[in-house]
């Protein structure tokens, strides 16, 4: 099911979704990702998420961010630099009904693209339509329609390309779904293709349950005339339903067999989230075995949400010790009150910020352009999602300040500013 809820490629274990907790007032609010260099972790990138008062998300549940910017680390003297930025726009039932993504072009925000939502009267998509930047209007692309039956499950996933003379979108695949007696769990998907007009099997997912644990997931595709066997993933848990293993298997064709090919090994330490996962990779020299690759170490907050993921590569002397192109992602959230916001939707940033030197020492100037004359409230925020400073901006177009930060701690900022029509978000470092 081709679906975009969540925006950016985070560093999540796999395990997570598996272990979904119930909605929190806890929102994740940035997240930063680090690689080792074979000494230290350096920055790679950073995101900011900004949020009507009564919205929130984090990595296991629907991000409902008004707005996502993403910076990509340059050097210690550039500091970050802008790459791309999400816009999400909602229904009076505060479902996401678009899209729009824009990337940085080294001076301004450029419109790439925009997916819209429908929904149906229980609040399910019931179409998902991409579209594209033209130079003047949005064009589309494709469009997902979704089916329900009667308990309320997906049972069709119709996938069309828009065909710019006729004006429709021309089916091109589907993806059906068929679940057990009960409809309460995915027991089979066949995705196909259209030639000529008529759907094609391409391939099929079958999933098996034991006690309503998800045993194996095995993956075949169509050779024409039959189904072929492709991949296996297979699951094992404790006691407590945590999963234990997931091995990944390739099948094998001329031995009619599945064989090894990848293992995650999860240890938890009395809880349902994962502490470690230590992922390995078959060796089928002699009689086989399987060689340690790299382990990931997880922290959570009080609220089961993940704050840190840390691998560890296996080195040739036998321990996990952390090596050049290791990776660090680090997760920030802040309280809020669910529900869902009066706060007025956001579907243009309405102006721009410029902020510098990046980093600073003592003062930080912002200065501050309006596309129409408003006012505007103006908060500096610690990557722990803490109110470090604010204050408002009054009515108009233009506006300057310096700020002093030599009382800042060294580390990443980052500046929102909430005006009448439009918001903005910028990043900067502190370093002293």
């Amino acid at each position: 099911m081709k679906r975009k809820m969540l925006l950016f490629a985070l560093v999540l274990p796999a395990i997570l979704s598996q272990n979904i907790q119930a909605q929190t007032s806890s929102r994740l609010t940035a997240q930063s990702d680090w690689v080792n260099n074979g000494i230290i972790f350096t920055p790679v990138d950073s995101s900011y998420f900004n949020y009507s008062s009564g919205r929130g998300g984090d990595l296991t549940h629907t991000l409902k961010y008004d707005n996502a910017t993403k910076w990509v680390y340059v050097d210690s003297s550039t500091g970050y630099e802008n790459f791309n930025n999400y816009i999400q726009t909602f229904d009076a039932n505060n479902n996401i009904t678009s899209i729009t993504y824009q990337y940085w072009d080294g001076s301004e925000w450029v419109l790439s693209t925009k997916t819209l939502y429908t929904y149906n009267s229980s609040n399910q998509v019931t179409t998902m339509t991409m579209q594209t930047w033209g130079g003047s209007s949005f064009v589309p692309v494709s469009q997902d329609a979704y089916s329900y039956n009667a308990a309320g499950k997906m049972y069709l996933d119709i996938y069309g390309v828009w065909d710019a003379l006729t004006l429709i979108f021309d089916m091109t695949s589907q993806k059906t779904y068929i679940y057990d007696p009960t409809n309460t769990y995915v027991v089979n998907e066949t995705d196909e293709t259209y030639v000529s007009g008529s759907p094609v099997y391409t391939n099929k997912y079958d999933y098996n349950y034991t006690s309503g644990q998800l045993i194996n997931v095995i993956t075949s595709t169509w050779n024409g005339s039959a189904w072929i066997g492709n991949n296996m993933i297979t699951y094992s848990y404790d006691g407590s339903g945590n999963i234990l293993n997931r091995l990944y298997q390739l099948w094998d064709a001329l031995a009619g067999t599945f064989d090894n090919d990848s293992l995650n090994i999860y240890s938890y330490a009395g809880g349902t989230m994962p502490q470690t996962n230590i992922v390995q990779t078959w060796n089928d020299s002699g009689s086989g075995s399987w060689n340690n690759i790299m382990e990931y170490v997880y922290s959570y907050n009080g609220s089961n949400q993940l704050t840190q993921a840390v691998g560890t590569a296996w080195n040739v002397v036998g321990i996990f010790e952390h090596a050049s192109g290791d990776p660090m992602s680090s997760y920030y959230y802040s309280s809020y009150t669910s529900g869902v916001s009066s706060v007025k939707n956001i579907s243009n940033n309405g102006g721009t910020a410029n902020i510098y030197p990046v980093p600073t020492q003592n003062m930080l100037h912002i200065d501050l352009t309006w596309n129409v004359a408003q006012t505007a409230t103006i908060t500096i925020y610690d990557m722990q999602g803490s109110v470090v400073r604010q204050w408002d901006a009054p009515s108009g177009t233009q506006y300057n300040s310096a700020i002093p930060v030599n009382g800042f701690a060294d580390g990443n900022y980052f500046v929102q500013v909430n005006g009448e029509q439009g918001q903005i978000v910028k990043q900067f470092v502190v370093t002293h």
